[in-house]
């Protein structure tokens, strides 16, 4: 193949990978997404992990089967694939926090810390700075 044909196809690969998500996948198959696809799947497994839910979603699926590098630079552009959620309870209610952690695996693992605990004042501090004030 003529260099210039060569030099054309990896500038439309570089193009086309801008706006999708392309993995490398360890049998040394791709496979791809849009950017869209992926962004809502990235947000239903967060609200499915809040739910306690186990997230199912073939574009997390994908990335758990990818090579290292190919998943590094897929959580790089769009964030983390293990991800964690807290819900926590006022103090009138106890003060608890409830931890859903998105395994490796894809299984999700839950964590009660009971009000009071070590572990919950330091989940509810951090959940109170990264809180955005009230409006002015």
């Amino acid at each position: 193949m003529p260099s210039f044909a060569r030099s054309w196809i990896k500038r439309l690969e570089r193009n086309a990978q801008k706006s999708r998500a392309v993995l490398q996948m360890r049998d040394g198959s791709m496979r791809t997404f849009e950017d869209m696809e992926v962004f809502q799947e990235m947000f239903m497994a967060r609200v499915d992990l809040m739910c306690g839910k186990q997230p199912s979603s073939h574009v997390l699926d994908a990335v758990r089967g990818a090579t290292p590098q190919s998943r590094a630079a897929f959580e790089k552009k769009y964030g983390p694939t293990q991800m964690v959620a807290h819900i926590t309870a006022a103090d009138y209610q106890g003060g608890w926090v409830d931890e859903y952690r998105l395994l490796e695996d894809g299984t999700v693992e839950t964590i009660r810390y009971e009000g009071g605990s070590e572990e919950a004042e330091r989940i509810r501090q951090e959940v109170r700075q990264a809180s955005p004030g009230p409006a002015s």
